[in-house]
């Protein structure tokens, strides 16, 4: 699976992060990316929430209602397939959860 994403539109962030960091605990650990998709104006309240202590493990990137609607743009448009992760990662914003 390579991402677990939480779209934040009517709930809080701290409650999708919290339901993502559940997720993981219950599961064995295998590679996949932490995602939270969000309105463009609450950057900084998903940084502040997915930095704090308790979501560091997360790892926690942040996918901007923007970038969301220019990928989709573009994937019409060029009528692209077989999009990687890498590619993806172009589009969002790791959030530096690992400062002490």
């Amino acid at each position: 699976m390579p991402a677990v994403m939480e779209i934040e539109h009517s709930t809080g962030v701290t409650s999708g992060l919290s339901r993502m960091l559940n997720f993981m605990e219950k599961f064995p650990p295998f590679p996949t990316r932490y995602v939270i998709v969000a309105p463009d104006e609450d950057r900084d309240k998903v940084i502040k929430e997915a930095s704090k202590p308790q979501f560091r493990e997360l790892n926690t990137r942040y996918f901007p209602y923007s970038a969301v609607e220019e990928l989709y743009a573009l994937c019409l448009k060029r009528k692209l397939k077989g999009i990687t992760e890498e590619f993806l990662d172009c589009y969002m914003e790791p959030i530096l959860s690992n400062k002490n």
